[in-house]
């Protein structure tokens, strides 16, 4: 009685918490909107006249409120979603952390049968070493239980559910065993090699197993720190393994790495901030087009700055410029995305959700 009493209290605690980051937002997107509205402009455009603090609160809230009535209404009856090839635990994941993302949470609110179901959709696929075992798994099993584990760990605190406790526990020791020697993770749940892709993925989900005040051993944060800083290309950005050339999604990932493993001062984070700054914005990909936006987002914030003021609102309106009206989002053409998004476009349309939600902070890992 007296757990299930605390975590209400941590849950209340948390909502509180995002209420007023979320009226910080606020206040930030109008102090950087006044600002930019102060700029000397050559040839003014009516698409480069900057939004009002209230015009983007408003715009980017309804697209995210569009696109989280479709996910529920794509959700099937037994709490999953479906990718292009079936039920997928990374899907279900990025779907569930969307509804949390605008604050929703499973004993209140529209979207409290979702969460639920989600949560014991994803509980259900756990297996007895700890792994959420996708029902149709892709590359490989451990991206996909990053992601889950961490989409559980957000919702740890926001139940009374003593299993969901257990299984999210048995979970991160299974990221803390499979680490590999070299301090990253693959695809595989065993100790072997190692890229900065799944290496990711893991981290996040440690950050916050450590917010939620789940045990992770010191080491394995310094090994994996180690192992993201060998990953660092010398001309500026971060390669999916050692010794390979720099990408953007891969800078963006290794960027958030080293930031949510506290080293916000290392000198290969500017760098590849200056690389990632010079791609352009738009509407269509040869790399993983959400996943490098949502790693880059979240890093752009983290380093502030005019880094992060000349970052976001491209990003912003390309995504609002690009919903349909159903309240989905499409890949851009050119993305290998299109072979994992499937007919609902879940995946997508959950990315691009997340994305946006930046200005929001209810997650942690969007709170500096």
């Amino acid at each position: 009685m007296k757990i299930s009493i605390l975590k209400f209290q941590l849950s209340h605690f948390r909502s509180q918490i995002a209420s007023r980051f979320a009226t910080f937002a606020v206040l930030v997107l109008w102090a950087m909107n006044a600002f930019a509205q102060n700029q000397p402009q050559t040839k003014p455009t009516q698409s480069d006249v900057p939004l009002s603090e209230r015009e983007v609160v408003v715009r980017v809230t309804a697209a995210v409120d569009r696109a989280l009535e479709y996910m529920a209404s794509k959700q099937n009856p037994d709490g999953s979603w479906n990718m292009g090839s079936g039920r997928n635990n990374a899907i279900n994941a990025l779907a569930l952390l969307a509804f949390m993302g605008r604050g929703h949470v499973p004993d209140r609110g529209p979207y409290r049968d979702v969460l639920d179901k989600g949560r014991k959709f994803i509980l259900s696929t756990a297996q007895p070493n700890g792994l959420f075992a996708s029902p149709n798994p892709s590359h490989g099993p451990m991206y996909e239980h990053g992601l889950a584990t961490l989409a559980m760990i957000e919702l740890y605190g926001m139940t009374a559910d003593s299993d969901h406790e257990s299984k999210v526990r048995k979970a991160v020791d299974l990221i803390v065993k499979t680490q590999s020697p070299v301090g990253g993770w693959r695809y595989q749940p065993h100790p072997g090699d190692a890229d900065l892709s799944v290496t990711v993925m893991q981290i996040v989900s440690l950050r916050a197993a450590s917010n939620a005040e789940i045990p992770v051993p010191k080491e394995t944060i310094d090994k994996a720190i180690d192992y993201v800083k060998k990953c660092t290309v010398t001309a500026g950005g971060f390669a999916y393994q050692p010794g390979q050339g720099p990408g953007g999604a891969r800078s963006a990932a290794g960027i958030l790495s080293l930031q949510l493993c506290g080293n916000y001062g290392e000198p290969s984070i500017e760098k590849a901030i200056e690389y990632l700054a010079k791609q352009p914005v738009e509407w269509k990909s040869t790399e993983y087009f959400y996943y490098l936006h949502y790693y880059a987002i979240q890093g752009f914030f983290q380093f502030g700055g005019n880094a992060w003021n000349a970052w976001h609102p491209r990003v912003r309106e390309l995504l609002l410029n690009h919903q349909n009206p159903n309240g989905s989002w499409d890949v851009p053409p050119g993305s290998p995305e299109n072979s994992v998004n499937g007919a609902d476009k879940i995946y997508s349309t959950a990315m691009a959700s997340l994305i946006l939600e930046i200005y929001m902070h209810y997650l942690p890992a969007y709170q500096r």
